[in-house]
This record gives structure tokens, sequence and C-alpha cells, in this order.
């Protein structure tokens, strides 16, 4: 999940390569040609921005133009929309622009709406063609320059890439069901068959569509706190007993552990203090470090000793109120807030039930007195009168992940990108908490990031389903992996560096991610320069490997330079039109239309589906002929 966060309008001002910053340098004389409009990442993403950017300094250098580039500032999760776009349209005009570059299918509609409202504006779109929000055919407008990318040529350079980097098990990941995504793996799947040909070797091909329905697809994930025996610990462990609160446990010489308090006890007093007391003898209470007495949440070293800290109470100052949230199926209270009346209490709703996601609260209270009632996780202000709160859930439309908690709490369903928070129950006695596991349905890791796997209550993200199924082909053997487009790519480079996948290739088809082994490369840049020096509305700019707007990058390696000419050769014939791949339809199994000859050893497709498999065999009748 993209979070970007902006607390002003950033503009960004660029003039030939100089760069100058809304609100610090004087810019009322400065006008410009053509204006990039990002879609809220920065021009040094590494990505489409900076490829875009690229290009657009490259015209402007080439034709003594100016250029500036504007970065939306949005809040954290806050979609860009055509308000938002427009405000940095105006800027440019009043800048004297006539150019305004939109990189990617983001601003698809934004573009569409813009060039209705803006005739006199011209529009270079990367990477989409405009369309309305309501019906998603093409709309060639006259004054909206379109680049669209060879998607079938992208797939084919990464498939014939895969083999001849020597990789026998290749995994394909697509997006959803679109001309797009197919192309991508209809070409992936004909590049890899071509390489195996030409190399005489079989290959095995996982195939997987977002949201396929070939797609047999049940990800679920189990975490298990671990309990080890005191006396197998490799350090001094020290029992820790918090009253009226909670961080009770035993932990290990030099741990921290985050101790809180109940802000009210029973009788309606407020917490004052902590009462900090050493269960050691010879060891004085001040050896107990805690980080403040005075804070409802401390952080405590454990070191030197057993101790007990106790929240100790006053009467409260001010009348006390109380805010109760119901269960997901709200069929009794979850959880109740207590403070004093206009203090604020941050309350989380608990998780969905299986299908289904958060929307937003409804109170007995003033509704005002809710923070911001769309978020699961909010401050509501204390009424004199106790407030019930309902968090109300409604079916996802994205798929949403089981959460299972061993011997603890936070299980629940989940969406990618959503923070989940476990704690491991209290180890019985003669027992320590070592750390937590956690496993998928079949047993393998889930790959899951914890903030620490080493603390009885830690958080961590919820993986995107393009990161599980990549850790799941992983865990079947596949070594090399291609995404169909870029945003997907990057849930493959996540799986990568957050499970340590050292020996697996990642395939992406966009612009260079750090850590990729190679990658089928989308240049922005080259599109956008092309589309700027000679610009026709109403029209699309074909990009691919004929005009250079497709590379594919390979890995260093002994035998790079003899691996190179065999891919150029490739590159070349894709160019000029000798190798011309064939587009498959949205959610067709590609793998039995595309396939490789591979004698005398037979090459074989697999269907790729998490909870079954099924084998292809070489049906003459689909067999393509390559020359």
């Amino acid at each position: 999940m993209k979070k970007i966060l902006s607390v002003l309008l950033c503009v960004a001002l660029v003039a030939v390569g100089v760069f100058a910053f809304a609100g610090c340098t004087k810019t009322s004389d400065l006008k410009y040609d053509v204006a990039l409009i990002t879609d809220g990442g920065s021009i040094h993403d590494k990505a489409y921005n900076q490829s875009a950017w690229d290009g657009v300094q490259t015209y402007a250098n080439e034709n003594s133009d100016k250029a500036v580039y504007y970065q939306p500032a949005l809040e954290e999760n806050q979609d860009l929309t055509t308000d938002v776009v427009e405000q940095y349209v105006k800027l440019a005009v009043d800048k004297g622009a006539k150019y305004i570059v939109l990189p990617g299918e983001t601003f698809a509609v934004i573009c569409y709406e813009l060039a209705t409202m803006y005739p006199e504006l011209h529009f270079v779109l990367l990477d989409a063609v405009p369309h309305s929000a309501g019906d998603k055919s093409a709309r060639l407008l006259p004054n909206v320059m379109s680049a669209s990318f060879d998607d079938l040529q992208s797939g084919y350079l990464a498939g014939f890439s895969a083999v001849l980097q020597g990789n026998s098990k290749l995994g394909y990941l697509g997006s959803v069901q679109n001309d797009h995504s197919s192309n991508y793996g209809a070409g992936f799947v004909q590049g890899a068959a071509a390489a195996a040909d030409t190399l005489g070797v079989p290959v095995q091909l996982d195939y997987a569509d977002y949201d396929s329905p070939l797609l047999d697809y049940d990800y679920s994930v189990t975490l298990t706190p671990v309990y080890k025996p005191i006396k197998e610990a490799d350090k001094t462990c020290h029992k820790v007993v918090v009253k009226n609160g909670n961080g009770s446990g035993t932990y290990k010489e030099g741990q921290n552990v985050t101790v809180s308090c109940d802000l009210f006890n029973e009788q309606g007093e407020k917490f004052d203090h902590w009462e900090v007391k050493s269960n050691t003898e010879g060891v004085k209470d001040k050896k107990v470090n805690v980080s403040s007495k005075k804070k409802t949440e401390i952080n405590l070293i454990v070191e030197k000793c057993d101790c007990t800290l106790t929240a100790v109470y006053t009467k409260a100052e001010g009348s006390v109120g109380s805010v109760a949230v119901l269960k997901a199926d709200k069929s009794a209270t979850d959880k109740v807030y207590d403070n004093t009346v206009g203090e604020k209490v941050w309350v989380t709703a608990p998780a969905a039930a299986q299908g289904m996601v958060f929307d937003h609260w409804e109170s007995t209270g003033n509704a005002e007195n809710i923070e911001n009632a769309k978020e699961q996780s909010t401050n509501v202000t204390v009424e004199e009168n106790p407030v019930v709160l309902t968090p109300v859930y409604v079916v996802s439309t994205d798929p949403t992940f089981a959460v299972t908690v061993e011997n603890g709490t936070g299980s629940g369903y989940y969406l990618p990108g959503d923070t989940v928070h476990i704690t491991a129950n209290v180890p019985k006695d003669g027992y320590y908490f070592d750390h937590w596991t956690n496993s998928d349905k079949d047993g393998n890791s889930a790959g899951l990031a914890l903030e620490n796997e080493y603390y009885y209550d830690t958080t961590f993200e919820m993986v995107d389903r393009y990161a599980s199924i990549a850790e799941s082909m992983i865990d079947k053997g596949d070594k090399a992996l291609f995404a169909g487009g870029c945003d997907k790519s990057a849930s493959l480079y996540t799986a990568k560096n957050a499970f340590d996948l050292s020996d697996v290739t990642v395939i992406g088809s966009g612009f260079n991610e750090e850590g990729a082994a190679y990658s089928v490369v989308k240049e922005y840049g080259t599109a956008a320069a092309a589309c700027l020096k000679d610009f026709k509305g109403a029209s699309i700019y074909n990009a691919g490997c004929a005009n250079k707007a497709i590379t594919c990058n390979l890995p260093d390696s002994e035998k790079k330079e003899e691996l190179q000419k065999k891919l150029d050769a490739v590159y070349t014939q894709l160019g000029d039109g000798t190798i011309q791949p064939m587009a498959a339809a949205p959610g067709a199994d590609v793998r039995k239309t595309f396939a490789s000859n591979c004698p005398p050893v037979q090459a074989f497709f697999v269907y790729w589906g998490i909870g079954k498999s099924h084998r292809f065999g070489i049906d003459k009748s689909y067999r393509n002929e390559y020359n």
C-alpha cells in the first residue's frame, strides 16, 4: 500500500535541470512550456515518475524549453482525484505551460476529464488511454496523445531471458483480468517456450492471475508463540508482575518491555503513578529500570531482578465517562474505554469477519466527537453519558486474509496493508516467551515480517496477495518470477526482500527496482520525449522494441556477454517483426495455447493454483512454431 505523507502543497519547479522549491525561491516571473504531474510519488522513486521526468527533461533540453514538475500533496491513503490534479494544471497554465504529462494508469480517467475541461492544452498520457469513470472504452481526444507499451514484447523478453539464465522452473503473476495482464502472461509463456526450444531444455511454468477463475486461492496464516523452559534460556530470565495493567511475563536479561496500565480502577479512580518494587533479594527497588513513573505507558528494561509494577490511583478530577465498542457481530461489548469527560480515547474496531471489511463507526453519542468515523482506529472524545460505538462492516471487494493467533490475541480477517497487532498469552510458571513463528495453511513459512518476532506484543503489515502467492510459488521450487505490471512487480520485490529469498530471481516490468536480478524496463522517458517531440492528438504512440521504449537488463555474470548477444538477437527480431507474439484473451489458460516443442526433452507447463496443481502435456494442436 502506497503511503504518501505531505503537509503542504508540494510543488517542485525545475528549469532546465535547476531545482527550486516553492516557498523557498521567488518563482513568480518564471515561465514553463511543459509540466509533469506525478501520481503523488517523488521523481526520485526509481520508477515511472523518475523515468517520465527524465524524458521531459530530455525534450526540454533539446528544444530549449523549460519544464516544471508538480508532486501532489496527499494525505495518508488519500486517492488522487481530478479535483486534486486540476490544482496543479491551473498552476501550470498560470506559468504558461502548453503540455501536461501524466504518467500511468492512475491518470486515465483524470486525463479524460481534464482534457475535456481544458481543450486548449495538450496532454501526454503514458501507459494508458483516456476513458470515462463509467466506461473503460478508450476515448481518443483531439488534445491527448497516449503512449501504449507493448505488453506482449515485454512479457516475451521476460520469459526468454528467464530461461536464458538457466532457470527451468518459472512463475508468472498477473494482475486483474484485462488485456494488459493477459498479454504480459501470453508473451511470457511464448518467450519461455521459445528459449526452451532454442536451448533444448524442459521448462515448468506456474501461472496465476490475480482474480482469474482458474486460481483456486485460499491464503491464511497462523502465528504461534514459542515458549521455552527458563532453564534452557541463553540469558538470565526475570519475572515481571504488572498489577492493574499489561506486560506481565518472564523475560530474558536486557529485553525492552512495554508496560501499560488501566486508566481507571474499579472505584473510578484515575491512574496517578507507578509503584516499582524489586522482588530479588539484595537488589534495591531503584535498580528496576523504568522510563517513567508517571506515564500510563512506560518502557521497562529487564535486568538485575524480578520486579512488580503496580499502578496507583487517586480520585479523578472531573466526571468520568465511558466509550464501549461492540464486537464485529454486535453480540456483546468488545472493549470499554474510560476517561475524563472532554478528553480523548483511542479506540480500535475488532477484526472483521471473513469476507468483510470495516466501513465506518456509528455512535449513540455526538457523531462529531469521532475524529474520523471512516478509520478503524481513531480518537473519540468522552461525553457525560456513556457512548456505545458500533463498528459497521461491508462486503470486501478485495480478498481478505485469515489470521489465526494461537495462545494469544489478534485473530481475524485483514486486508493487504492492514497493521495487525498480536499479543501472546502470559507464559506459565517456569517458561518464558522466546519468539513467534508463522506458517501458511500448508505448514510453510508465510514470510511475515514482524516488527519484532522476539517480543510477545508486536505488529506486522499484512502482506499483499501477490507477495503471499510469490512465497507459495517459491515454496514449490520456482526460481524465477515475473510480474505482469510494475504495481505487481513491487509485490515480488517485497516478497524477495521480506522473505530473504537470495536465490530467487525477480523479473519486473517497470523501471529498475533496487535488488532486482534483472527486469524488463518500460522507458517512460523515451515515450514522453517522443510524444512531446511529435505530438499528435487523438493518437496512440506504440512503444516497444522498435523504438527502444522497452529494455531488458541481465545481471552481471561470467556469461553475460554471451547471453546478451542471444537476447539482443531476440530483441531485434521483436523490433523488426520477425517474432510476433500472439495475444490471448483475459483469463485464458495461455500455457495450453503456447507450448514448447523442445525435442528431444518434452517441456510442460503447470497450471498453478494454491491447493492444487495440474500438469498439462504438450498437445501438438496447441504448439506454436518458431523460426
